[in-house]
């Protein structure tokens, strides 16, 4: 088995530039962000890394709440413009990088339940669906 990560050839050019616009601060919702024209559901493991630093990862708002919360996230994000967004064919691993070299990492980890969403508001929608496989 190759362990090398394949790029998938989905076209996220609609997402480029979009500025982060919201980010779901809501107890026992799961994690989401708002861009200008479009959104991202989170409901598996993540990390948010500023430069090669995770600052804040699903580990520590789950073990760590007083602590961290999507208030972290938030305070990070606000503003930030997306430049580029991978996403990895074989696991639905999904990486929005964002300027000033900041990493919103989405890791798809279940057999069972779906993991993430992105949806743009021009019609474009992509989700993992359970084993690690996507649908657009």
């Amino acid at each position: 088995m190759s362990m090398d990560k394949k790029l998938s050839k989905l076209d996220f050019s609609y997402f480029i530039d979009q500025k982060l616009t919201e980010v779901n601060a809501e107890k026992n919702y799961p994690f989401g962000i708002s861009f200008e024209w479009g959104d991202l559901n989170v409901e598996c493991p993540w990390r948010l890394r500023v430069s090669s630093e995770v600052a804040i990862g699903q580990s520590d708002y789950l073990q760590a709440p007083g602590e961290y919360s999507h208030k972290n996230v938030e305070k990070i994000l606000m503003g930030k413009r997306i430049t580029k967004i991978y996403h990895y064919e074989e696991i639905s691993d999904l990486v929005v990088e964002f300027e000033d070299s900041i990493y919103l990492e989405l890791f798809h980890d279940s057999n069972y339940f779906e993991g993430w969403q992105l949806r743009g508001d021009n019609g474009f929608y992509v989700f993992t669906l359970p084993g690690g496989s996507y649908s657009d």
